[in-house]
């Protein structure tokens, strides 16, 4: 088992009429230069469309010598900030304030992105607004509960016991 772990093993299917080792040596060489190429197709995608990371920590942010701006954050649910934020794409660093009482949270990100961080940002402040705006679903509950009592007094006696009989 530690053998087949630490050893590679490829297939190759070549179809020919006498297989040599000259025919073999070419199989070797058009696969070494499909997988070149390949490499390079990956490099130059690379570096065309370099990779989103999302949020990253703020030393990652600081190595590429880009200006940091930050907003603060007053609420608990940080998480639907960051669903946002991934979504339009931002690089961001998150740091909790420890020293304040209240959940209070420092969102790094890049200069350049300001103008999609507050569009981001207004996102989230309409979503929090619309959350908190929303009866709770106790209170519904409640709500359904005195509906059923009213109805149930305004059914006549006679069907309730047919109710009851059934």
């Amino acid at each position: 088992m530690q053998e087949e772990v630490s050893q590679k093993s490829m297939a190759f299917i070549v179809q020919t009429g006498k297989m040599t080792g000259k025919v073999f040596l070419q199989a070797i060489q058009k696969y070494l230069a499909l997988d070149r190429q390949r490499k390079q197709l990956n490099a130059r995608e690379k570096a065309l469309h370099p990779a989103y990371k999302g949020r990253m920590s703020i030393r990652e942010m600081m190595k590429e010598r880009s200006g940091l701006a930050n907003i603060e954050i007053h609420d608990e649910h940080i998480h639907d900030f960051e669903r946002i934020a991934r979504r339009y794409g931002i690089e961001y660093a998150i740091k909790k304030e420890r020293d304040k009482t209240a959940p209070h949270y420092l969102v790094f990100f890049r200069g350049r992105d300001t103008d999609i961080l507050q569009t981001a940002f207004s996102e989230f402040v309409k979503k929090r607004l619309k959350i908190q705006e929303r009866p709770s679903l106790r209170e519904k509950l409640q709500k359904l509960k005195l509906q059923h009592k009213d109805r149930a007094a305004r059914v006549p006696e006679r069907v309730q016991r047919k109710e009851i009989v059934r």
